[in-house]
């Protein structure tokens, strides 16, 4: 006999963890640590992989399979009453909400259904992420015109949400419109079971930790990277939850598949279930990850295999189960005909009202299907490592296409500036709007990369002095007082014949930098031209 919720004491055995459900392992203990911990630094020291999702392609995909679900369910009749609420789960460093907003807004204002009032709402369960969009200068103006809002939410356990702003409730009782959902990189991170069927027979796999030495704290996440993982299977029948169509998706896999183990999102499942009530069976759940829609892809699956992103780790999604829960209760699946690469994005419709869906499939087709966000980001990792080989002109056209991906233009920075030498008067005047594109879309989060330093040095070498000195204070802004920065600045200032405040920079990079003997140079110098 094996108990599933038995924990073996650190401090006298080696084994942490001993034959555990999965969904209810230590591991997913470690994870939560991890991201509490952690905050936005998660994201922006480059740990937790987010770039896929989190850039303005995939927002303004999105974006146009939201509208489409807005004209079907305006169509049908909308309660103008209240708005219609994008709930975002796990939104993390806030990124992918910056850019949908942008882009959402940026057409839905000049569309037919402006009337409508829309209220995106991000979501974690972590209070250090709330109090980093909080603060967040770039999110403020949405907040402040009424679009955005912030909650607390736990997915496996919340059937209802507080809003930041005016504690307004978000529930069953109150929500009078279906209810749009986000999920990317969500479900991959959250807890599932594990199954085994041999030979026609269920076993569920079971999971014991070991770690190298005996532990003390098991809220460390580091752990994570520490422990050996086992499974063993136990043989089990088709009705092990409490949910019957938890269980007629085991019993399908049962009978159809041979020889293999799946993940089963239960957790996943569980958040539907709370959406589903939340919403009133009026839904429509978009989310991106990694993991398989087809059945075929859930043959001869060895154990599951954590993916290890530093003190944090990442599963397979099996969106094939999502699908037939969908499916069961009367629901509609899209998802895209051809094989994915990188992402797989699944949009999951419930409501009879909203049956057919004319708007929402023929954008998902548009703007997902065909060169959608996993094309893209297959056509990025190829061009990428030909940037040097692009003219001007082509590297204009790859920042358009992106929607002006600041990620793409620190790339194809190298490059950028060596066109400059060679570059006519006309083209410079096509880069320098590129460049506003490029921070009309940003949305810092503290990572290495300062990009208004660099949008600063293309416009300084292109003889745009007024506005490379703009860029370097948004520079000094968000990293603070830097020698270099400060000295670039100086020279836009004396480039621009105000030599009082260039000698103020100077001294300031100075003051940070004693050794750095350009802006001492340059100091002198203009104390020369004044004597």
């Amino acid at each position: 006999m094996w108990n599933n919720d038995k924990v073996i004491a650190p401090s006298k055995n080696v084994v942490i963890e001993c034959n555990q459900r999965l969904s209810k392992s230590l591991l997913w203990r470690f994870q939560r640590n991890f991201f509490d911990r952690q905050g936005v630094e998660a994201w922006n020291q480059g740990t937790v992989p987010h770039y896929i999702t989190s850039n303005p392609f995939i927002a303004n995909a999105y974006a146009k399979v939201i509208f489409g679900f807005l004209r079907d369910c305006h169509a049908q009749g909308l309660n103008t009453d209240q708005p219609v609420y994008i709930m975002e789960l796990g939104a993390g460093s806030g990124r992918f909400a910056y850019h949908f907003l942008k882009k959402f807004f940026e057409f839905f204002h000049r569309s037919p259904l402006n009337h409508i009032s829309v209220k995106y709402v991000m979501t974690d369960f972590t209070d250090r992420n709330l109090a980093f969009w909080r603060s967040h200068p770039f999110l403020y103006p949405f907040v402040r015109s009424g679009v955005l809002d912030f909650a607390r939410f736990d997915m496996e356990r919340d059937r209802q949400l507080t809003l930041d702003y005016g504690s307004y409730i978000l529930s069953a009782a109150t929500l009078k419109n279906p209810l749009i959902v986000l999920a990317n990189y969500v479900f991959d991170s959250i807890p599932s079971d594990a199954f085994s069927v041999r030979n026609g027979q269920l076993y569920e796999s079971l999971v014991t930790l070991i770690p190298p030495q005996p532990v003390s704290d098991l809220n460390d996440p580091t752990l994570i990277n520490q422990v050996e993982i086992n499974f063993e299977d136990y043989p089990i029948t088709s009705n092990y939850y409490d949910n019957p169509n938890f269980n007629k998706i085991l019993e399908n896999y049962r009978q159809r598949l041979q020889d293999t183990t799946i993940l089963f999102p239960r957790v996943g499942l569980k958040c539907i279930d709370n959406l589903r009530y939340l919403s009133g069976d009026r839904l429509l759940l978009i989310s991106g990850d990694k993991g398989y829609s087809q059945e075929q892809a859930l043959l001869n699956r060895g154990y599951p295999s954590l993916t290890r992103h530093g003190h944090c780790f990442s599963l397979m999604v099996n969106y094939n189960a999502i699908r037939q829960y969908f499916l069961q209760i009367g629901g509609q699946f899209l998802n895209i005909a051809h094989r994915h690469n990188s992402l797989n994005i699944c949009a999951f419709l419930l409501g009879s009202p909203f049956k057919g869906c004319v708007e929402t499939r023929l954008a998902f087709t548009e703007h997902i299907e065909q060169l959608g966000p996993d094309d893209f980001f297959s056509l990025k990792k190829a061009i990428e490592n030909h940037y040097d080989t692009l003219t001007l002109p082509q590297i204009l056209a790859w920042l358009r296409a992106s929607g002006w991906d600041a990620n793409i233009f620190l790339g194809s920075f190298p490059t950028l500036i060596q066109h400059l030498n060679t570059a006519s008067e006309s083209f410079q005047q096509e880069l320098y709007q590129a460049i506003e594109g490029i921070w009309e879309t940003y949305y810092p989060i503290g990572e290495q990369k300062d990009l208004a330093f660099h949008l600063a040095r293309l416009l300084y070498k292109m003889r745009y002095y007024r506005e490379a000195s703009l860029y370097l204070q948004y520079s000094l802004m968000l990293y603070g007082a830097n020698a270099i920065t400060l000295y670039n600045l100086g020279k836009c200032y004396y480039r621009l014949g105000q030599l009082e405040q260039a000698i103020e920079q100077l001294d300031r990079a100075l003051e940070v930098d004693p050794s750095l003997e350009a802006a001492r140079s340059m100091r002198i110098k203009i104390g020369l031209a004044e004597g």
